[in-house]
């Protein structure tokens, strides 16, 4: 083969050899002779592998770039190679023997062509510039690695880990460029010198995308699971607020339920649940829906170790590099016992090599409370519906006159102007800021990367805020075949709840109330005319609740958690990766409640409890995890076509806590808010706490065999151990099996343009749920310090323990597709799901005589089925003009059914159905779902008297209300929910909309019974309340008279249809890039962005949001700068 270096020698001088003799042509042969033994030499030991994959290894040997087409390179037979210490002309031209390929050698780089292409030459007679660029995929991301090469010639390089290229090139030519699956691209020159080239993926070529479930890496092409990975450019642009939100918004699947209570608290963090809830209550959580929803939330793994869903709400977004949401048996069966409710896997940034880059961002919000939803009376109005319905009349005369002095005075009230807004007393628009500074660089053998951050959220309403300190330090090290990497972590948090309260106590306050008095000073009671005259009306006037917020109280709490994950990876060979890991992570907590003696808590203490008015609770815990675990990675293909993955997987854990707390009480001095300053222990009161361990050990196997990336079967089995099962139950069993058929890798589907990728995929396999509580299968004891005999102390039983209690279990299969159409213009994901839990523990009634009233047992069942389907479209993709158009549509459907539940449980529920509360309670029976709504059916308002009737059982009608009448009306469960997003970028400008939509289920709308039907009109109410009121005899309405006092318990006639949609969040950013900020400086990327959160929601329900705490909009503007 023709060597090229003597191509470089000037022609001048070959002629200048005619005059020179014998001497120049001794030194023209030193002169070779010395570029020969310059030149690299290489050694290999290859098997079986990719000539692509060996010009890799050549570059990182020699430095030397390699330019190619991949299509063209990767035709050639796989080759086996072992050679040391050669010239890598002689290593090149053994492997491109036989092919129709040539190579030369030109400024440092390997110039692979065909035969028959043409081989650049030098010219003279044409102007040479130097152009650069950046060349990045269709969803701008940068492309490493893409080969630049001037048309027509051998003259090309490579794009760096950035996607940007410099190439010398002639001014009138043009450059072609292309990457393994992107549809190679022609540029013309044209005498530019800058240049962004955006490649799209071919017909026969996708990208590979790595499925990273936290324990094991998947090609997405051979995955047999149902998962979807989240980029953290994605994240960014889905939501200002949090990742949990960003995941919502992307996701519908990942669903976050709506908590009208908690609203947009900072401090609460979202309960979620992916495709259903899989557990049931105890019978001590019947009734505490907060407690309920905990046990269905995901397991939250964070690189390869346990977290929790507070990590992943306070986590900050510039330190993710992807989520992972984990669904089927066949994606989670490797966790066990933890992945019945899916498995959120976190894969943060790796420190890449390279110079020091600085990256800073930074963003300012701020949030405002949405008060659209709440229609209250004004002062005139409310007063004047107090006066039709009654609240100023009385039967004796003296009381009449007095009634009719306060009617006067509140009159007069109104008269001079006073109509106080309540609702804006405790709200603020607050002023929010995240900050974050990243730094790293290094090496290809060592790297590093740190960050520090601020995540300060202040809420809506005022003095509540949750404010997050963080920093961590990432170092990475190779060595040869080893590689060690070390993340450690520390955060701070500091939480507040405000001081004004419950939202609800504004929202009731009569306008016609002033808050302040003349000098601006608080009013501690609300109404006195200052004559007495508000006895008949009040027997004692109400507190103003601005009153407690503008004393020295505090509800504050703070936490702190240190972690360090380690991990040793050895490449024993090309084929095998052993890797260890060991994390371990401390955390303390502390909570701190006060209230001075002025508080209206303790407005009903007599003389004799004047020294314990004042309380000041607290409460701190600790907690300290150890994980560990030993992974083997087994990847292996044959005879070209047969690909094997083995994985093997152990791991330990140990997971202990303790808490305590106590209240004092007698802080005389409101001032004197420092906890030694109490007086003492409340009455019979003394300090609790809890502690507790727990160990588990788990083993998993996965299996995955790819024939010739076609068609492919997975298998996985886990057993689990831990110290909270008895012990005929200590282990427990899990697995999945898998399979796939990627069908566009049949050989009829390749003579055609319009399908890009279909793949079938299906699994079925058991996972687990791990207790709620640590004393279900032993039998435990405390020692009771108020029981004693003599100087005994005495014990009781805590629980009565169940030896043969196991794991609650999921039998789940799954049936989906993944297809893409059009040049990937179009691409859906769709599955089919079903999840049986069995083995639900619930309680089991004993006789009295046994000295315990229960004990647990497996006796529950559950069913979750459904579907998921995410579509998107690509509207619009105009390279020329830089203008792209992508639209996504996701919808989900889940529909749960309880199948079987314990006696205890049903017995446990009683007390619920008997009660007469205005507002449903969450029951569980069989045959119904867990948000199915349970009220007395309605016949509506008798036309003649005004009263609601009931239909009873045996389906007469009845005035009375029985709670044994009760019956399933709806469901709190949407037929469909999803998503809608948009996104369309033109050059440097990206605009994103997001919306959520909710339809086919049914709410309990608590605003017309509480506000409205039952309102207390001594209080302000929903300005409803005069519309379809029964008046008359004969008057067909919703709504029973002003004069029917009866309370009203929960019925059909409150229950709704929902159709909900909302807009999530409306995203601007603009890219700034500048020759003039990089080289003055040393910007080398720059973006601005702006976001607006929930900025409207429109329901067909029609009530008050966020009760407790309202619901917030956020608007953002974040400025994000490389350097």
């Amino acid at each position: 083969m023709k060597k090229n270096y003597l191509r470089f020698i000037p022609i001048k001088s070959l002629k200048g050899l005619r005059k020179k003799g014998l001497t120049a042509i001794l030194l023209l042969t030193l002169s070779i002779n010395v570029m020969a033994q310059s030149a690299p030499k290489v050694s290999l030991n290859v098997k079986n592998a990719q000539v692509s994959t060996v010009f890799e290894t050549l570059k990182k040997q020699t430095k030397v770039y390699f330019v190619y087409n991949h299509e063209e390179v990767n035709a050639l037979p796989k080759i086996t190679l072992n050679v040391k210490d050669q010239p890598i002309e002689k290593v090149l031209d053994q492997i491109l023997e036989g092919s129709d390929l040539v190579y030369s050698i030109q400024q440092g780089s390997v110039i692979i062509r065909l035969k028959n292409s043409k081989e650049y030459k030098l010219s003279p007679a044409r102007k040479k510039i130097a152009i650069s660029g950046v060349v990045t995929d269709e969803t701008n991301a940068p492309l490493p690695g893409a080969s630049v090469v001037e048309t027509g010639t051998n003259n090309g390089t490579m794009t760096n880990e950035k996607g940007q290229f410099q190439l010398n090139v002639e001014d009138n030519g043009s450059i072609t460029v292309s990457s393994l699956g992107m549809a190679p691209q022609k540029v013309q020159v044209a005498g530019k010198t800058s240049f962004k080239i955006s490649l799209n993926v071919t017909s026969n070529g996708l990208k590979e995308v790595v499925v990273a479930t936290g324990m094991f890496k998947k090609a997405t092409q051979s995955y047999t699971g149902a998962a979807t990975t989240i980029t953290a450019k994605e994240l960014e642009t889905a939501s200002n607020r949090n990742l949990i939100a960003a995941i919502r918004n992307i996701d519908p699947s990942f669903n976050v339920l709506v908590n009208n209570q908690a609203g947009s608290n900072p401090n609460s963090i979202p309960d979620v649940t992916i495709r259903g809830a899989s557990n049931l209550p105890n019978v001590n959580q019947v009734g505490y829906d907060d407690q309920v929803r905990a046990l269905n939330a995901p397991y939250v793994i964070l690189d390869g170790f346990p977290s929790t869903m507070q990590k992943l709400y306070d986590l900050n977004v510039d330190q993710v590099e992807t989520i992972t949401i984990l669904k089927d048996a066949s994606a989670t069966a490797i966790y066990g016992s933890k992945a019945a409710n899916g498995v959120i896997a976190i894969t943060l940034k790796a420190p890449k090599a390279g110079k020091l880059e600085v990256g800073f961002r930074t963003s300012v919000s701020l949030e405002a409370a949405d008060l659209s939803a709440y229609n209250l009376l004004d002062a005139r109005q409310k007063l004047d519906l107090e006066q039709k319905a009654g609240l100023y009349s009385a039967a004796r005369v003296d009381d009449q006159l007095t009634r009719n002095n306060y009617y006067n005075y509140l009159l007069n009230e109104v008269n001079r102007g006073v109509n106080t807004y309540w609702l804006s007393q405790p709200i603020r628009t607050g002023v929010g800021q995240q900050h974050s500074l990243n730094l790293g660089g290094g090496d290809q053998s060592f790297r590093y990367s740190a960050n520090v951050s601020l995540n300060d959220i202040q809420g809506a309403m005022k003095e509540s805020g949750r404010k997050t300190y963080s920093a961590s330090i990432n170092l990475s090290y190779t060595f040869k075949k080893f590689k060690f990497s070390n993340n450690a972590s520390y955060s701070q948090g500091y939480s507040q709840d405000s001081p004004y309260g419950s939202f609800n106590e504004y929202v009731k306050q009569n306008p016609y109330w002033r808050a302040f008095d003349e000098k601006g000073k608080v009013l501690k009671y609300l109404g006195d005319p200052g004559d007495g005259s508000y006895f008949g009306r009040w027997s004692k006037l109400p507190v103003n609740p601005l009153y407690n917020a503008s004393l020295n109280t505090f509800n504050k709490r703070e936490n702190t958690g240190l972690t360090n994950n380690t991990s040793l990876e050895w490449q024993v060979l090309n084929e095998l990766v052993m890797r260890g890991r060991l994390g371990i992570s401390k955390g303390t907590n502390q909570s701190d409640i006060y209230r001075p003696a002025d508080h209206t808590a303790f407005d009903d203490y007599g003389p004799e409890n004047v020294f314990r008015k004042g309380d000041y609770q607290y409460g701190t815990g600790k907690n300290i995890n150890y994980d560990a675990s030993l992974n083997l990675a087994f990847t292996k293909t044959f005879v070209s076509k047969h690909t094997v993955f083995a994985g093997l997987d152990y791991s330990i854990s140990s997971n202990s806590n303790w808490s305590y707390g106590f209240t004092a009480e007698g802080f005389s001095n409101p001032k004197f808010n420092f906890l030694s300053m109490g007086l003492q222990y409340p009455a019979n009161g003394k300090p609790s706490g809890s502690e507790n361990t727990a160990r588990t050990i788990g083993v998993v196997g996965n299996l995955n065999y790819i024939y010739d990336n076609r068609y492919m079967v997975e298998g996985s089995y886990r057993l689990d151990g831990s110290s909270q099962l008895g012990d005929q139950k200590k282990f427990a069993p899990f697995w999945s099996v898998g399979g796939g058929w990627n069908i566009d890798r049949e050989a009829f589907f390749q003579d055609q343009s319009i399908v890009n990728r279909l793949k079938l995929r299906g699994s079925v396999g058991v996972t687990g749920a791990q207790f709620s509580s640590g004393n279900l299968a032993m039998s435990a004891y405390q020692y009771d310090m108020g029981d004693r005999y003599y100087n005994w102390t005495g014990a009781n039983l805590l629980s009565l323990g169940n030896e043969n209690l196991k794991w609650q279990s999921t039998l789940q299969s799954d049936i989906g597709i993944d297809a893409e159409f059009l040049n990937s213009r179009l691409k859906i994901n769709a599955d089919y799901y079903q999840k049986l839990t069995k083995d639900l523990m619930s309680s089991v009634n004993l006789p009295a005589s046994s000295g315990y009233t229960s004990y647990a047992e497996n006796m529950g069942n559950m069913l979750n089925k459904g579907y998921e389907v995410r579509v998107t479209g690509t509207m619009v993709r105009d390279t020329r003009r830089q203008l792209y158009w992508n639209l996504t549509v996701g919808a989900m459907h889940n529909s749960n059914k309880i199948t079987k539940i314990s006696e205890a449980l049903k017995n446990a529920q009683n007390a619920l159905v008997r009660n007469k509360t205005a507002t449903p309670n969450t029951l569980y029976r069989e045959g119904q779902s867990i948000s199915t709504i349970y009220v007395v059916p309605s016949l509506g308002i008798d036309p003649s008297t005004g009263k609601e009737m009931y239909r009873t059982a045996d389906g007469s009608a009845t005035y009375t209300w029985n709670g044994a009448d009760m019956v399933a009306y709806g469901s709190t469960d949407p037929d469909v929910l999803g998503n809608i997003s948009s996104m369309v970028r033109y050059k440097k400008i990206t605009f994103n909309i997001s919306f959520g939509y909710r339809t086919g289920g049914q709410l309990y709308n608590e605003t017309l019974i509480n506000r409205v039907e039952n309102a207390d009109f001594k209080y302000n109410v929903d300005a409803r309340v005069y519309n379809d009121r029964w008046q008359n005899p004969g008057d067909i309405v919703e709504f029973k008279g002003l004069m029917v006092t009866t309370e009203t318990g929960k019925t059909s006639r409150f229950v709704e249809n929902e159709t909900t949609i909302n807009c999530q969040n409306i995203n601007l950013a603009y890219d700034i890039r500048s020759d003039y900020l990089q080289k003055r400086l040393g910007v080398r990327r720059m973006s601005v962005s702006a976001s607006w959160s929930d900025p409207f929601y429109i329901s067909t329900v029609k009530q008050e949001r966020g009760t407790n705490y309202p619901f917030s909009r956020n608007f953002s503007f974040s400025l994000n700068t490389t350097f």
